[in-house]
């Protein structure tokens, strides 16, 4: 694969992780200067995208399963990846259960969710179809839907009121003590698909950088920009801030009646990608750590799985009981699987088979 579509497709991972629960996290964790924690986050995750790519770059052509089991043996590749896999199941139901609960708020109001949640039917099949068929069939749509997401958030520029924006650093870094900033490090997640990709040659950083250069600016307008419309003291209460963002654009000049609803189509396709990618990590994980070259049960397990935890996740509260597990699972993943990987580099360089 090329470079340029795996960083395409990396750019894709993380942009639908930004426009729902991660705006709220930031504004929850501080009230001034919330473009600290954003670029706090960022430098953190471009340490650790270049710890895992150090890792990885020691074993071309194999995934962190294959590393895992080569280095350390199967039952420790189990004990290493089996949260990794808790990680990725929580965090793409908790996720998306704010987006389906979206779709049913603006588009589908008289539809029950678990008809709605059907919707997972459409990414569990290319996820079965393998990661070839997810990046050809990804980008294309990528290419499609990102000019309205682009287009939402210029067109309230018009709204803008940039006293909201001051005051503008906070000197005390109170956010490192809110436990919404660290639950918000879920975003920053989405180079893990690095590790199942099986890269045959190292992934330079000097594309990365200005990557995540690129991405810090989506992740500060999912922030800043209903900031700048609602002010602080109005959007902490919001569920959706960056929906309503759109519907403050004056529809006289819009070509679209309603451009929230096209806001939430786009990133539900958008999301649909990045589920993809999730249920054919889930997969693989299942397959290679527990069914030898049983593809279509490990595919349909997670599917059927997926789909009654979602079912469970009916409200905010139940949701908001499996933040901290989360938060923890997703440090683990971010940090611990990044480390655990560049130590085994170490040692499978000393000591090669």
């Amino acid at each position: 694969m090329s470079n340029r579509a795996l960083l395409t497709m990396f750019v894709i991972v993380h942009l639908s992780l930004y426009f729902y629960i991660y705006p709220v996290k930031m504004i929850e964790a501080t009230s001034t200067g919330h473009w600290e924690p954003i670029i706090v986050g960022f430098l953190i995750e471009l340490c650790c995208v270049w710890v895992y790519a150090k890792g990885l770059s020691a074993f071309p052509g194999k995934d962190i399963v294959d590393i895992c089991k080569m280095v350390a043996g199967n039952w420790m590749a189990r004990l290493l990846l089996i949260p990794l896999l808790a990680f990725l199941f929580l965090n793409s139901n908790i996720t998306h259960s704010y987006e389906m609960e979206s779709v049913s708020i603006l588009l589908l109001p008289n539809t029950p969710t678990y008809f709605i949640l059907f919707l997972y039917v459409i990414p569990l099949y290319i996820a079965w179809k393998g990661y070839g068929a997810i990046s050809r069939g990804g980008i294309l749509l990528f290419i499609c839907v990102l000019p309205l997401v682009v287009f939402s958030l210029i067109s309230a520029m018009s709204n803008f009121d940039f006293d909201n924006i001051f005051p503008l650093y906070n000197t005390h870094l109170s956010f490192f003590k809110r436990p919404m900033f660290y639950s918000a490090f879920f975003a920053h997640a989405g180079f893990l698909f690095l590790g199942m990709v099986k890269l045959r040659h190292k992934l330079p950083m000097r594309y990365v950088i200005p990557i995540l250069g690129i991405l810090f600016i989506f992740a500060l307008s999912s922030v800043y920009v209903p900031m700048l419309i609602f002010g602080q003291e109005s959007i902490i209460y919001f569920r959706y801030p960056n929906v309503l963002t759109s519907d403050t654009v004056d529809s006289e000049w819009v070509v679209f009646d309603w451009l929230p609803t096209f806001f939430v189509i786009a990133m539900i396709a958008i999301s649909m990608i990045e589920t993809a990618v999730t249920f054919w990590m889930m997969a693989t994980l299942m397959e290679k750590l527990f069914l030898k070259k049983k593809r279509g049960i490990a595919v349909l397990i997670v599917g059927v799985l997926s789909y009654i935890f979602s079912c469970y996740l009916d409200n905010i509260d139940t949701l908001e009981k499996f933040t901290l597990v989360r938060t923890y699972l997703c440090f683990y993943s971010i940090i611990g699987i990044p480390l655990a990987v560049i130590l085994m580099s170490l040692r499978y360089r000393r000591n090669p088979a």
